[in-house]
């Protein structure tokens, strides 16, 4: 089924869309990761809470909703746009991109718009729901996340770019990016 599922996802690699198909595939994404998809997983969160009482004081919560909400767009967005501009494509697996991306956020983790989804589930979930909501969404977006993107998107990438993804893949993280501190030194 994987590879059913692979060979697919190929077909699409290659072609030229016109800004049109492209931002029209940008939209339904949108429309699928900012509202259908977090919808689902605040839906089990307030089931889930019913069984789990959690909470922490609202001050807090909306805190976090606004550094969540923030930095999972920012990201998400950044992300986006390194897609257009650096790989002439969008992260939608129907109008992919045409080169390999390890600039931007690409430098700090190879998934940023995992990373920026997960950050916004938590902010959006929190707002909604509670933290223990905010939590859930950003725990299932997670595990479903990674398991399309280690097992479907990181086999696709292998296939489109071969050993420069390979390289790429040994030597930036998964999904929560490395932030290089450099430390001067004293003599």
């Amino acid at each position: 089924m994987k590879r059913i599922i692979i060979r697919f996802l190929l077909k699409f690699s290659g072609k030229h869309h016109s800004k049109v198909y492209k931002i029209a595939s940008l939209m339904v994404g949108a429309i699928f990761f900012l509202a259908i998809l977090p919808g689902i997983f605040i839906m089990i969160g307030l089931l889930l809470k019913n069984y789990i009482p959690a909470n922490l004081n609202r001050v807090v919560e909306i805190i976090i909703v606004y550094i969540g909400i923030i930095i999972g767009l920012w990201f998400l967005i950044w992300a986006t746009i390194t897609q257009w501009k650096v790989g002439k494509g969008t992260p939608a697996p129907n109008a992919p991109t045409h080169y390999l991306i390890a600039s931007g956020p690409y430098k700090y983790c190879r998934n940023p718009i995992e990373f920026g989804a997960i950050i916004y589930y938590l902010g959006i979930g929190t707002f909604i729901g509670g933290i223990f909501v905010g939590i859930t969404s950003c725990i299932l977006g997670f595990i479903i996340g990674s398991v399309y993107h280690k097992f479907i998107e990181e086999k696709e990438l292998e296939e489109r770019f071969g050993e420069e993804y390979i390289r790429y893949k040994e030597n930036t993280p998964f999904v929560f990016p490395r932030i290089k501190y450099v430390r001067k030194q004293t003599k």
